[in-house]
């Protein structure tokens, strides 16, 4: 009667190979899904040219001296570089 020897699988092989196909499955899913992103298609050709998402606001009745803040998201809607230099300029209107 021979002996023979059984060879167990290490315990970390099964969840390394699961880790793998799960690894290769999401590289598959990002490769795919990054490839339909929208080009831009610039609205201005040969310039750049500044969109604001709003061009006023109304903070309603606010105390003298007490801060207000405004957020505006500028775009460039041109196929060249957008560069603003220096504050931009904001006009201030009161109201009796």
């Amino acid at each position: 009667m021979s002996k023979t020897k059984s060879r167990s699988r290490p315990t970390w092989l099964l969840p390394a190979i699961l880790v793998g196909i799960a690894a290769v499955v999401v590289a598959i899913i990002a490769v795919i899904s990054g490839g339909r992103s929208t080009p831009f298609v610039p609205q201005v050709s040969g310039a750049p040219r500044a969109e604001f998402d709003q061009t006023s606001i109304d903070h309603g009745g606010v105390r003298f001296e007490r801060a207000v803040e405004s957020i505006f998201r500028v775009r460039n809607v041109g196929d060249q570089d957008l560069v603003i230099l220096g504050e931009p300029r904001v006009e201030l209107m009161q109201g009796c």
